[in-house]
């Protein structure tokens, strides 16, 4: 198999091995935007912030690379908080408290977690994505577009406004309605 790799056809195997080496930084050495402390212009993510896991570090590489980014032109950094999304708590989690063992992301880590939903998730980032150009213009009109068509539907429903006795009279008789004489 190594054989059939360019540069390897001479290749010789002499023993098989696999090891593995885990070794990381502790992570309360990073701001939030994942830049070092002691290092100006210095972000990391992944294992050496002691996770563990594609998700973790997938993520944390994007937060890394758009605020190195972001650090170049003398931007504030981009920070996801503990109730913006899932990384959020994970890179406070690490900055604050630091791990002792490698840090899996748990939503039960979450306090938010009943918001951190993906249906919602447009709501919560699009417009902070657009605003540090990680969202193409075209996305973000869609977005914008979408946002201003659930708040023109919701502009009508709060519009009707009936009595008990009309609405009771709209929806028939198997829907159990107060005789308060609110309007609703």
């Amino acid at each position: 198999m190594v054989n059939c790799i360019a540069g390897l056809e001479n290749a010789k195997i002499l023993q098989p091995g696999y090891g593995v080496e885990y070794d990381y930084l502790d992570p309360r050495q990073l701001k939030p935007s994942l830049e070092s402390h002691k290092i100006k212009g210095l972000f990391l993510a992944g294992q050496i912030n002691g996770t563990t896991g594609y998700e973790e570090a997938a993520s944390q590489g994007v937060i890394a690379g758009i605020n190195a980014s972001l650090a170049i032109f003398r931007r504030p950094p981009f920070m996801i908080g503990r109730s913006d999304g899932y990384i959020g708590v994970l890179i406070d989690d690490l900055t604050t408290n630091g791990t002792t063992e490698p840090y899996r992301m748990f939503t039960s880590r979450a306090e938010f977690r009943l918001s951190l939903r993906p249906d919602n998730a447009d709501t919560r980032l699009t417009r902070r994505g657009y605003d540090v150009g990680c969202v193409k213009e075209e996305r973000f009109n869609k977005f914008v577009s979408m946002e201003n068509k659930v708040k023109n539907g919701l502009d009508v429903l709060r519009s009707v406004v009936l009595s008990n006795s009309m609405w009771a009279m709209k929806l028939g008789s198997s829907v159990n309605i107060r005789g308060d004489g609110k309007l609703r």
